[in-house]
């Protein structure tokens, strides 16, 4: 009764929903992220095997095809070589499907509604198609906010600050806003 009664006199500030487009940006987006942890975990598991077994690992990237053989052949125990076999078929696996999802995200950024503000996102120094996809993914419509002061409050980038009587701190980042653009931002 209470919020039919605020509702009626207009004073519950209106929620933004956001389009399809971004919400499609955003499923996008958080399915790369879980591909990347998952490629990420597989690989810090066989690279415990190496520490486990104080192993010299073969100089460059070690998870090319060129180095299989030496994963395949490592003299461990039969259980730890089915757990290798299976890491690197889940990255064989893995691989592909990341580099779906960036072929993706590239051609999302040349199309409305991303196409116009990539170039400017693109000129800033650390942004490459993913991360500017993610900034614009997590804003959404820029012209939502009627400052800047209010975007960095949405990204919870802005100073906490303490007041009380003569009292006044200023701490760090208020964490508040959405994880993944104060992330990309950060």
């Amino acid at each position: 009764l209470h919020l039919a009664k605020m509702l009626a006199a207009n004073m519950i500030p209106a929620v933004w929903v956001p389009p399809l487009e971004v919400r499609e940006l955003r499923a996008l987006l958080s399915h790369r992220r879980r591909l990347v942890k998952m490629r990420t975990m597989t690989r810090n598991r066989l690279n415990s095997v190496i520490h486990r077994y104080n192993l010299t690992p073969p100089r460059g990237e070690l998870f090319v095809l060129k180095h299989r053989a030496w994963w395949l052949g490592l003299q461990v125990s039969l259980t730890e070589q089915l757990r290798i076999r299976q890491d690197l078929a889940t990255l064989d696996h893995l691989e592909p499907q990341v580099v779906e999802v960036d072929e993706e995200l590239y051609r999302l950024s040349t199309v409305p509604p991303w196409a116009d503000p990539m170039p400017y996102l693109m000129q800033l120094p650390g942004f490459a198609i993913v991360v500017a996809m993610n900034v614009l993914a997590a804003i959404g419509d820029i012209t939502r906010f009627p400052t800047a002061k209010k975007l960095v409050g949405y990204a919870g980038l802005g100073a906490s600050v303490h007041a009380s009587g003569e009292t006044h701190r200023t701490g760090g980042i208020t964490k508040s806003g959405r994880k993944d653009l104060r992330f990309m931002l950060g």
